[in-house]
């Protein structure tokens, strides 16, 4: 049994004089050392700057346990030095991690793992409450200098709460934003960026959303004006070509078939139409998210309704134009002629000035007709009658005047439907 007590001594020692690395002093430039002795060297400093550590506040571990400071009252600050998306460099001071650089020949210390060393406690503010997310939060690459000064890279994956604004679906925006804030050292913990101004560094990210702005920001915790936290946002908008055309092709086809419909002058025309729209707005209705647009309504959607709501009534007024066209009519074009006809009757008793003035009255509103519908958007009847001189049966004129009127209410449907698809585009 002597012998391994002996032996279990013998290594103790060893480990004391290698935790010392006495070896050191003969050592002039440390670039001159193995990789390997490297490292020896930085566990004896790293062993060295924990039992001082332990000295000065009174407990083991105190490097991995304690913040760094000591009296009441005084505060850490963290300098925030560059942001990424899911990465943030940043620094500190602590005074235990001080060294004499020619005495180690070295002036930088490498923290193997932060487990080791004690760091800010900044985690997501949902944190506490949400231990079955995916969210994490850690530190790597650790390192010292002689003076305290610490600098690491905050690794984070939080999921944000984010606004979406389907405004212009399919571009529609994301404003994604989460708070970094201290759960334990809520007035310790002070941060301090680098620039007033700073932004994400987004050259990396590769995504089909487009970056539109970013930025970080200091801001107070909620209850509590002397608590900080670290507000991170970014605005994206989506950028997908192909679900664009998806849905634009639709809408251009609704569009298309309601300017050029009133140019056959068929209510079948505008019946098909009809269906090719509701055919459209059918495939555009699978495209729509499936938890919907809250209580946002797309452009392209309020563009689709008033092309389909136009179009409807562009077929009511055909429909009705063209059932008025039907009615046999004696009676010629013109108001006044039925009221004129029976005071000239009475009171002159002139056929010739009465039948005269009737045509006179009935040629005007038909060649009227005629010209509107030879200059507008449908054309004229396939047999249209303009002289107005028969009074036996003007059927054929009011054909024409309905025409006309068709003709121009559909001129004045597509200004109004051109008008308001500007209006909601823009």
């Amino acid at each position: 049994m002597r012998v391994p007590i002996a032996l279990l001594t013998l290594l103790v020692t060893i480990y004391s004089f290698d935790t010392d690395c006495k070896w050191k002093s003969n050592v002039t430039d440390v670039e001159d050392i193995a990789h390997h002795k490297y490292q020896v060297l930085e566990e004896c400093l790293f062993y060295k700057l924990t039992r001082d550590a332990d000295q000065m506040q009174g407990k083991s571990n105190a490097l991995m346990l304690l913040p760094p400071t000591v009296a009441a009252g005084e505060t850490l600050d963290v300098q925030i030095l560059h942001v990424g998306i899911r990465q943030m460099w940043m620094s500190w001071k602590d005074r235990r991690l001080r060294w004499d650089p020619a005495e180690w020949k070295t002036d930088t210390l490498n923290i193997k793992s932060f487990g080791r060393l004690w760091v800010p406690d900044i985690n997501s503010d949902k944190h506490q409450t949400a231990s079955q997310s995916a969210d994490f939060v850690t530190f790597q690459s650790l390192q010292s200098n002689n003076n305290g000064n610490i600098s690491g890279r905050l690794e984070f994956r939080i999921q944000a709460h984010c606004d979406i604004d389907y405004t212009e679906y399919p571009s529609d925006i994301k404003h994604c934003c989460f708070n970094l804030q201290s759960s334990l050292y809520k007035r310790y913990i002070k941060y301090y960026l680098e620039n007033e101004d700073e932004t994400l560094d987004v050259k990396d990210i590769k995504t089909n959303w487009h970056i539109m702005n970013s930025w970080i920001k200091k801001d107070t915790q909620e209850g509590d004006n002397k608590a900080e936290l670290l507000e991170v946002c970014v605005v994206a908008r989506r950028r997908s070509t192909t679900l664009a055309v998806e849905l634009t092709l639709p809408v251009l086809i609704s569009a298309l078939l309601l300017l050029i419909a009133p140019f056959f002058r068929k209510i079948k025309v505008k019946m098909f139409a009809l269906l090719l729209q509701f055919m459209s707005f059918q495939f555009m209705a699978e495209k729509t998210p499936q938890i919907g647009f809250g209580a946002t309504v797309p452009k392209i959607y309020i563009f689709y309704a008033f092309t389909l709501g136009v179009t409807v009534i562009s077929l009511i007024q055909t429909v009705i134009i063209a059932a008025m066209s039907r009615i046999k009519r004696k009676v010629p074009p013109g108001r006044k002629s039925s009221f004129l006809r029976l005071h000239l009757k009475n009171l002159l008793s002139i056929k010739t000035v009465f039948e005269f003035y009737l045509k006179i009255i009935a040629h005007r509103y038909t060649l009227l007709a005629s010209v509107l519908n030879a200059n507008l958007c449908c054309g004229s009847e396939e047999d249209p009658v303009t002289d107005g001189t028969s009074t036996k049966d003007a059927s054929a004129d009011w054909v024409q005047i309905h025409s006309a009127f068709n003709n121009l209410a559909s001129c004045i449907t597509m200004i109004v439907y051109v008008i308001g698809a500007i209006t909601i585009a823009f």
